[in-house]
């Protein structure tokens, strides 16, 4: 007897050396030995487990799983061994855990089954971390479509808007039939807003980024967001007077608070709270286990929450999947455009949700620090700014190239037209007079925008540069296609935005 206690004590202490969960079990199911990780992932002492099966209602109190656990157990004291079983055990302090099981009979030498030892490696964190990979490459996904989709059709909108543009310059104010022309160009602006959702989605959007404060955009925006949210819902803004400032795109940012207002009215019909917080947040290394694509460091944080029902757990999972939506009257839009507009800044969105609990949505956006700027106001002339340069226009789409060269020689520019790169450093080798610019699409067959000036630059080094694209700088910044001081015209752009980018470019000095 003393022999056997010895090997039990010197058993018991090299499973104690283990870092994961050793248990061994009689042929009834009694623990017999319940190592030191198993206390540490499940909370019961050895002293609480040894002796007894009871455990295992502990770890397992829903009865319909216990009976599945529980046949499990029986293929093994059959004499079935099981590799990599997974099971979610319930801890003493009621948190849930996933343990992956490796377990063998033990057998004495007559071959008849008189336990088991099972080894179990807590792999919660490890399936946290597999399942934000999994929905960050199905948002990633869905976003490349979504950019390609929207690409797409911002030529076409570019197109329909500049013939109607070119007919209303042409067009008396009183003439019959501008009515319509306008409701077309409105039908469009329509169009483009849409896309330019899908951009903000994908990522793709066009951003023109400042050092901004945070709380002068919410405090300003008061009035919209209480006509955005109607008589039934309060507003209540706690806004950290400290905060420093964040490099964001001021229009975009507005555009996130007021879509997060929108899709509270839509959780809350019949009314309750929108709150809109601010406050100066450190992002740890810790997030990083359950965020992998998280960077750490200091972030604003602006929470969004509502007094509504919550989303369900499987809500949670595709909230920001574009045409997402609970009403059928909604493009389904406003929280997939969040989710692009913050991650194009850098930033993170979480939602936090319970049943009957309302819901949080929770921004990070990185902190800037420079002193705040204001954005520049807009202003159209009452003209289109015209000259007379000579201008190589590259562009693979035939209706958007045809439109752009019609454009410009109104405006009184000599343009020369090619469909695609070979022909145009063709072009620029034989044309025998001096060419300005060279206006250029970014991505074309045969080579990019970027490496048609290369090029083209090495044959006149004096040539300005100017591209045209659907995609944001920032985009192909990242994509290596273009780099960040390049100058870029966003498409759908109207008459007059290509005339004043042409009318910049050629007037800055080489």
């Amino acid at each position: 007897m003393a022999d056997l206690l010895k090997r039990y004590d010197s058993m018991t202490k090299i499973h104690d050396r283990l870092s994961c969960w050793v248990n061994v079990l009689d042929e009834k199911g009694n623990v017999i030995s319940w190592n030191k990780a198993a206390e540490q992932i499940s909370g019961y002492q050895r002293q609480e487990v040894l002796g007894h099966g009871k455990i295992w209602e502990w770890l397992y109190p829903d009865p319909q799983y216990h009976k599945e656990v529980f046949s499990k157990a029986m293929e093994i004291i059959r004499g079935k061994s099981v590799q990599n079983l997974e099971t979610t055990i319930v801890t003493k302090d009621g948190r849930k855990r996933i343990i992956s099981w490796q377990s063998n009979n033990l057998v004495d030498d007559k071959g008849r089954v008189k336990g088991s030892v099972a080894l179990g490696a807590d792999v919660t964190d490890q399936k946290a971390m597999d399942e934000q990979t999994r929905l960050q490459e199905k948002m990633e996904g869905m976003a490349r479509l979504s950019g390609n989709i929207a690409h797409t059709f911002n030529n076409t909108f570019s197109i329909i808007q500049g013939y109607v543009e070119l007919v209303l310059e042409r067009m008396d104010y009183n003439a019959p039939g501008r009515e319509d022309l306008l409701e077309i160009v409105e039908a469009v602006e329509r169009g483009s807003a849409l896309t330019n959702q899908l951009l903000a989605f994908s990522k793709h959007q066009i951003l023109e980024p400042i050092s901004i404060d945070l709380n002068q955009i919410i405090s300003a925006m008061g009035q919209v967001l209480h006509r955005a949210l109607g008589d039934k819902i309060q507003l209540i803004q706690n806004l950290d007077p400290r905060l420093p400032t964040i490099q964001a795109d001021p229009n975009q940012i507005q555009q996130v608070i007021l879509n997060l207002a929108l899709n509270a009215r839509e959780e809350m019909p019949e009314g309750g709270k929108f709150s809109l917080s601010t406050a100066l947040s450190q992002i740890e290394y810790a997030h990083i286990r359950a965020h992998p694509f998280v960077s750490p460091g200091e972030y604003i944080l602006l929470t969004a929450s509502d007094s509504g029902q919550g989303i369900s757990p499987r809500l949670k999972e595709i909230i920001f999947e574009p045409f997402l939506t609970t009403r059928a009257d909604r493009a389904g839009l406003l929280l997939s455009t969040v989710y692009g507009i913050v991650n194009q800044h850098n930033g993170y969105i979480w939602v936090e949700s319970e049943s009957g609990k309302g819901t949080a949505y929770l921004v990070y956006l990185p902190v800037s620090g420079k002193p705040a700027q204001m954005p520049a106001p807009k202003k159209d002339g009452p003209e289109l700014p015209k000259g007379s340069e000579a201008i190589l226009l590259v562009e693979d789409d035939d209706y958007m190239r045809t439109l752009a060269v019609r454009v410009l020689r109104n405006l009184g520019y000599t343009v020369i037209e090619s469909g695609n790169p070979i022909e145009a450093l063709q072009i620029l080798k034989q044309y025998p007079k001096p060419v300005n610019l060279l206006l250029s699409d970014v991505e074309m067959p045969q080579m990019n925008g970027a490496q048609l000036a290369e090029q083209s630059l090495k044959i006149r080094p004096n040539l300005k540069v100017l591209y045209f694209s659907g995609y944001s700088l920032a985009y192909l910044v990242d994509k290596k296609i273009l780099k960040p001081d390049s100058p870029l015209l966003a498409k759908p752009f109207s008459l007059r935005s290509l005339s004043q980018k042409v009318r910049e470019i050629l007037n800055k000095k080489k």
